[in-house]
């Protein structure tokens, strides 16, 4: 049995803080973080004793759901804003996101199929025709835009920066035609089967051209925020009309050999239950589905847990959020003790001037801001080392381990079992002053304390098994 501290070991410790959260400032200049992704002093492992602060208790042989990923996006904004540098500022960009030792370590990435708001171009799609014309064999489809505009080129270097790098892929409206509106922007998609099967072709041969391009789409959203219409690219579509798409989706994968997942949803938390149970208490649409995709806009992650339980042999993934400071940091503690497999950020760089994007809004600050004026020139918000302190420390194939909540008032946290034996805690501290807290974990504790607005990565190996 260990006797002593010194055999028991430390854990390596990082700290991230904020600065400024959500000010558009950080779209102007960037202003001083007090810590980014920065490697403290090493923690004590010790016996357990009384201890100042709050206890958060973790338990690693209590084990839940397995992480797919961590990540952003690369929408077309953030391509075009890379295409206007170097080559080496692209690469150190690059490098920035998924390299696991020198940057945040993102391992999953969501791209659309097509132009999202997110974009500096006209909206396309794979398939655009003139109004009248219809191409129900899809003789025409070509995802040429997306090779011509470089986006092609930028998954594939991520790609081979990081070998483990996975793509899922969201679409925000099927092609003009095929809808009700005739455009890109708003409607429905057509009623009949001929429109439900040729638009699950369509994006079967999306799949299938980006195989060609040497790129894998892990998983796929048949339509981003579906309860939306809006004057950019969007598309209402029912529940029922969901689930007879991703049926003969499914068809088309199968009978391709394709083992692309299907994510049904894709929307915000507060219309989860009314929109997933109809698909899902279908024979058709449960067979089909493989995970269901969340957006936090409005209401609260507790529901993945709910519909985890209902639904258990699904995947859970939040594809769409950004959000700043230490409330970021404890909303992704909540996402993951909610069940979450995944969480991806939304818009990675926007320029100085806010661009270039056709939102209806102004957008809040992204991971990276470039210089508009001398492209060159880059800085990180503080929510990309926030974030880089989950991403960086929990690989694929971490599992979440079972354990206490903490305190809003004092710390939260959430802990994760790697694949190498060690275990994660993100501990999060939301308050205006320093936090005290231990972290207790098989008879063993590190005493350890947070500054104001911060947020702490601890991670340490497993206690050795008793052989007495």
């Amino acid at each position: 049995m260990v006797e002593n501290a010194k055999e028991q070991g430390k854990a390596e410790v990082w700290w991230s803080s904020e600065a400024e959260p959500r000010s558009r400032e950080w779209f102007a200049r960037p202003f001083d973080i007090p810590y980014r992704l920065e490697r403290q002093a090493d923690a004590e492992i010790t016996a357990p004793s009384p201890a100042e602060g709050e206890t958060l208790a973790i338990f690693p042989e209590r084990l839940h759901q397995e992480i797919l990923g961590i990540g952003t996006s690369m929408e077309e904004s953030t391509v075009f804003n890379l295409a206007r540098m170097s080559e080496s500022k692209r690469e150190e960009i690059c490098r920035s996101l998924v390299d696991r030792e020198r940057g945040a370590g993102f391992n999953l990435i969501r791209i659309t199929l097509g132009t999202s708001d997110f974009t500096a171009r006209a909206f396309y799609s794979y398939n655009d025709l003139e109004p009248g014309e219809t191409d129900f064999e899809l003789e025409r489809f070509s995802i040429r835009k997306d090779i011509e505009y470089g986006i092609i080129d930028v998954l594939r270097r991520l790609r081979e920066l990081q070998p483990e790098l996975l793509f899922f892929a969201s679409s925000w409206s099927p092609p003009a035609w095929m809808k009700t509106s005739g455009s890109l922007m708003r409607g429905q998609l057509k009623e009949g089967e001929q429109y439900t099967r040729t638009l699950a072709k369509y994006y079967r041969m999306a799949i299938q051209a980006y195989r060609e391009q040497g790129i894998e789409l892990y998983a796929i959203t048949v339509q981003n925020e579906p309860l939306l219409e809006i004057d950019y690219p969007s598309c209402y579509m029912s529940p029922q009309r969901q689930t007879e798409l991703i049926a003969a989706l499914r068809e088309e994968l199968d009978e391709h050999g394709l083992r692309t997942k299907i994510w049904i949803f894709d929307h915000n938390f507060a219309d989860a239950w009314a929109y997933v149970s109809p698909i899902l208490n279908d024979a058709a649409g449960r067979a089909a589905a493989d995970g269901i995709a969340f957006h936090d806009y409005d209401g609260e992650p507790t529901v993945m847990r709910e519909l985890q339980c209902a639904y258990p042999d699904l995947s859970i993934h939040l594809t769409e959020r950004s959000l700043w400071g230490v409330e970021a940091a404890d909303r992704f503690v909540q996402y993951f003790r909610s069940g979450a497999s995944s969480y991806n950020a939304w818009v990675t760089m926007l320029d100085s001037r806010i661009g270039t994007h056709q939102w209806v809004g102004t957008p809040d600050p992204t991971l990276i801001v470039q210089d508009a004026e001398a492209p060159e020139r880059f800085w990180m918000t503080p929510e990309f080392y926030l974030t880089a302190q989950f991403s960086k420390f929990v690989p694929r194939g971490a599992r979440r381990a079972d354990s206490s909540p903490g305190s809003a008032e004092t710390v939260t946290h959430v802990a994760f079992v790697n694949p190498d034996g060690t275990v994660v805690a993100v501990v999060v501290n939301r308050t205006d002053r320093p936090q005290p807290f231990r972290l207790l974990c098989e008879g063993r504790q590190i005493r350890a304390a947070l500054p104001p607005k911060t947020a702490g990565t601890y991670r340490w190996r497993r206690a050795p098994a008793d052989t007495d």
